[in-house]
C-alpha cells in the first residue's frame, strides 16, 4: 500500500535533516491542481528510517478507493528522536509540548516540516485553497500549533488527541476543525482537546468534536476509520 510513497529528505534553514514520504495522485492531469494533506505522526514514530511515520493514519489516505475518490498529495515528514543530544518532539521538549503555551518561534522540527510543506506546495500542482493538516498525539499538538502559526495556509484541520494554546482561538476560529480524543486517554489528558474546542466555540467558531468513551490514547484508530472523515475533509476550501 505504501510502495507509491516517494522517499526523500529535506534540509531546512535550521540545518535539520528531515526524512519525508510523499504520495502523488494516481494520475496527474495537465493543468489540474490537487489537494495536499500533511500528516504529523506521534512520538513513537520518531527517527530517521523514513518508514515508521507511515504506521498510523496514513493508510486511510493510501487505500485504492480513497486515492480514486479523493486524488491528492499526501506529505508525511518524520521528526527526529533527538536534537543536540536532547529528546525532541515536533513542538519542542515534552515539557514544552504539554505546557500549551505558544513559544515566540517554532521548534526546529516543526519549523523544518513547515518549510518542507511550503516547498512542496510551491513545486507541485497543489490547489492552495485545499491544503489540509492532521496529526496524532505529538502530531496533534503540532497540528494545532501549525494552524495557529499559519491559519491562512490551511483549509481544514484534524487534530487527534492533541492540544494547543487556547489563547489563540480567535486567530483560527474560521478554519474548519474536526478534533478527536479518547475519554480515558492516559497520555494526553482529554481536557487538552476539550479546552481547545470550548475556546473555539466561545470565539465564534464552529468546530466538530468526537470524544470516544472508554477509549485510551489510540483514538486515532477510531478517528481515521470514521466513514465521513474524508468527505468532510475534502469538502473544505480556504
Amino acid at each position: 500500500m505504501f510502495k507509491d510513497f516517494g522517499r526523500y529528505e529535506f534540509i531546512g534553514t535550521s540545518k535539520l535533516r528531515m526524512p519525508y514520504r510523499l504520495l502523488a495522485p494516481l494520475e496527474l492531469s495537465s493543468g489540474a491542481k490537487y489537494p495536499l494533506v500533511v500528516l504529523f505522526h506521534g512520538s513513537g514514530e520518531r527517527g530517521n528510517d523514513n518508514e515508521k511515520q507511515l504506521a498510523n493514519g496514513v493508510r486511510r489516505f493510501a487505500r485504492p478507493e480513497s486515492r480514486s475518490e479523493h486524488p491528492c498529495f499526501v506529505l508525511v515528514p518524520q521528526c527526529p528522536t533527538h536534537l543536540d543530544k536532547q529528546p525532541i518532539m515536533w513542538t519542542g521538549s515534552r515539557e514544552e509540548m504539554h505546557r500549551l503555551k505558544l513559544a515566540p518561534e517554532p521548534a526546529a522540527p516543526l519549523r523544518t516540516a513547515l518549510e518542507l510543506l511550503f516547498m512542496i506546495q510551491e513545486n507541485n500542482p497543489v490547489d492552495l485553497d485545499r491544503i489540509y493538516i492532521t496529526g496524532i498525539s505529538m502530531g496533534g499538538f503540532a497540528t494545532w500549533e501549525a494552524l495557529i502559526r499559519h491559519p491562512q495556509n490551511f483549509a481544514a484541520a484534524i487534530p487527534v488527541c492533541g492540544g494547543g494554546d487556547v489563547s489563540f482561538a480567535e486567530r483560527i476560529k474560521h478554519v474548519p476543525v474536526w478534533a478527536f480524543h479518547g475519554a480515558e486517554d492516559p497520555v494526553v489528558p482529554v481536557v487538552c482537546s476539550r479546552s481547545m474546542i470550548e475556546s473555539l466555540m466561545e470565539a465564534g467558531g464552529d468546530p466538530r468534536y468526537t470524544e470516544y468513551p472508554r477509549v485510551g490514547h489510540n483514538s486515532w484508530d477510531r478517528a481515521f476509520d470514521e466513514p465521513e472523515l474524508l468527505s468532510w475533509l475534502f469538502s473544505k476550501r480556504r
